[in-house]
């Protein structure tokens, strides 16, 4: 597969094993000549992640300074600030991943770089600070796995205490204690959860008070897990707040007027404010679809929403046809993205600026193999250096 560059080469590091050169004092003594580990730390922040991996060959002092937890969330801090497009591309029963840098004013070509693969893959995850989590068939057994698309590392989770078919997996990530952990619901009133980093990987259960069954969306904003669901006792559609931190539910009523935008949408992050993405046809736009609906909840305890309709320009049936595209996000410039379901020849992502209400469309150039095969798209993946066994 040919796979374009760009803004890469410029910062790569070329790294070659030399004899260490030794100075001579005025007294005959010798001394080696080091470079320092602040200006080793400099060095590789400038890199990307896919060569961090290769400088751990380098010396035992340069791999101890890429393990150094102050190293991994300084590189984890610089990234956020350079966010990238994830795309998962399923093939064979194998999961691919590229990524792509997000631009910042999407108005140019841009390229995938990375492409790491893993077998037998379903149910993924939103990226969380570089991390995502899937589950795939191990020795006939349902495995859930945390993964890290930079490196490539995988780890398995250990089987959960209740093995009811068809729990929902959520991961979810604790910002003040900054913590992972992995959400197990099921239609009772009992869920699992495991938190990661703790030194071990146990499965604890936690009360919920009403049963519910899910629905197909969710995200996680400021350590607060949102996802739609119906009340099993009532019948009331309701959407789900699970607090990460003290990992205790509430329950938000959907109002009739409401129910097409919590439980049909997409959820997003909207400025740190839970909200839906809807067309008319749901979850999904296409060429026969007129508007976009961005529903935002303003107020939880009043269980107020506000509505704004933008207006799909003329010539988007004509562009788009039968294409059938996914809601992705609004990015951190207010632009609604919207993806390709399949992989198609070209791959172009589009933009619909809120405040212009302009449409434009980027074209990602690096997945054609994949043509036909499904793709998932996510907005805001950054790439964390930390080794998987390091962090948990």
């Amino acid at each position: 597969m040919r796979t374009l560059r760009r803004n890469v080469t410029e910062n790569r590091l070329t790294i070659s094993r030399r004899r260490t050169e030794k100075k001579t004092s005025p007294n005959k003594t010798e001394k080696s000549v080091q470079i320092p580990v602040d200006i080793i730390i400099e060095i590789l922040l400038r890199l990307p992640a896919k060569s961090i991996a290769t400088c751990r060959c380098v010396s035992k002092l340069w791999i101890s300074v890429i393990c150094r937890q102050d190293f991994t969330e300084l590189f984890l801090t610089r990234s956020l600030h350079r966010p990238q497009l994830l795309f998962c591309c399923k093939k064979d029963g194998n999961l691919f991943f590229f990524s792509s840098p997000q631009l910042q004013s999407p108005y140019e070509k841009s390229s995938a770089i990375s492409l790491k693969n893993f077998s037998l893959c379903y149910k993924i995850s939103r990226p969380v600070n570089g991390l995502i989590c899937f589950k795939r068939k191990e020795m006939n057994e349902t495995v859930t796995v945390i993964c890290n698309p930079s490196t490539g590392h995988t780890l398995s989770l250990p089987k959960p205490m209740k093995t009811s078919i068809g729990p929902s997996r959520f991961f979810v990530y604790e910002p003040i204690q900054k913590q992972f952990k992995v959400l197990l619901s099921y239609k009772s009133d009992e869920h699992q959860v495991l938190t990661l980093g703790t030194g071990e990987l146990s499965w604890r259960i936690i009360e919920c008070s009403i049963p519910h069954i899910l629905g197909m969306s969710e995200i996680c904003i400021n350590g607060v897990l949102y996802y739609p669901a119906i009340n099993l006792s009532s019948g009331d559609y309701i959407i789900v707040c699970f607090d990460v931190r003290s990992e205790k539910f509430r329950f938000i009523t959907v109002m009739e007027e409401f129910i097409k935008a919590a439980h049909d949408g997409t959820l997003i992050n909207y400025n740190g404010k839970l909200a839906s993405l809807v067309s008319e046809r749901y979850c999904f736009v296409d060429g026969r679809s007129k508007s976009i609906e961005l529903w935002v909840l303003q107020d939880a305890e009043k269980k107020e929403w506000s509505k704004h309709t933008y207006v799909l320009p003329a010539w988007w049936q004509h562009r788009i046809g039968t294409l059938n595209l996914r809601f992705v996000g609004v990015t951190r410039t207010n632009e609604i993205m919207l993806s390709p379901c399949y992989q198609t020849v070209p791959f172009d992502v589009y933009y619909f600026n809120i405040e212009r209400k302009t449409m434009m469309s980027v074209a990602i150039q690096g997945m054609e193999a994949f043509q036909g095969h499904l793709v998932f798209t996510y907005l805001d993946h950054v790439e964390n250096v930390k080794l998987l066994h390091n962090m948990f």
